[in-house]
């Protein structure tokens, strides 16, 4: 009689994109390569470019692709973290949030969420202005760039003080800043069938993975 063959778990390494060199994030024990798959984790832009003025900033990967044991991952965020803007946000200067939605040029959906502080307090007008401005840029900018050229624009700043130059020229500007970007997904909606499936017991599911690798 055969002896059943039992699933091992392997150690996966998860490199970060070519734009960090490939830094190793971590690792994950898993019994194959399709448990990784779109796995997601945050890694400090400190510790991925020895920059101690980018502490205040996360960036967030996900699982795109593992090969010959390894996983490759894609950057699906990039946000600075609390305290980080309560340190830039003083009084009597003006302070402008926005958010709105843009889609690069091989068609990945994002949403921008800048950060502008002026060196003085501004009236309303001025602020319209501000954001109108932001916006249009960096609309044109995203639209312009495939995601991977955009993403090496925002975390090395470029985006930010191109951005800033244009802006200082309606008001002086303090700070310029990307607070937040995200990739947004689409949820699809359950099918019936997923919705009817019987959920499967741990203990059934590794028996049946002993006995097809038997």
């Amino acid at each position: 009689m055969a002896k059943a063959k039992i699933a091992k778990k392997e150690w996966y390494p998860i490199l970060a994109p070519n734009m960090f060199k490939n830094t190793l994030l971590g690792e994950t024990l898993v019994y194959g390569p399709e448990q990784i798959m779109g796995k997601s984790l945050t890694q400090n832009l400190m510790a991925l470019t020895n920059d101690v003025k980018k502490q205040g900033i996360n960036v967030s990967f996900e699982v795109v692709n593992v090969e010959k044991n390894t996983a490759h991952t894609d950057i699906t965020g990039y946000k600075m973290v609390l305290s980080s803007i309560r340190r830039l946000v003083r009084r009597n200067v003006g302070k402008i949030d926005m958010s709105f939605a843009c889609t690069t040029s091989d068609g990945k959906n994002l949403r921008l969420k800048p950060l502008i502080i002026t060196r003085m307090d501004i009236v309303s007008s001025i602020a319209t202005k501000i954001r109108k401005n932001a916006q249009d840029y960096i609309v044109k900018h995203v639209s312009s760039s495939t995601y991977e050229n955009f993403t090496n624009d925002l975390v090395s700043h470029k985006l930010q003080e191109d951005l800033k130059k244009v802006l200082s020229k309606v008001y002086p500007l303090r700070i310029c800043e990307i607070r937040s970007m995200e990739v947004i997904t689409e949820k699809r909606p359950q099918d019936e069938s997923s919705k009817k499936a019987p959920k499967i017991n741990k203990v059934e599911e590794q028996k049946a993975v002993v006995e097809a690798a038997a």
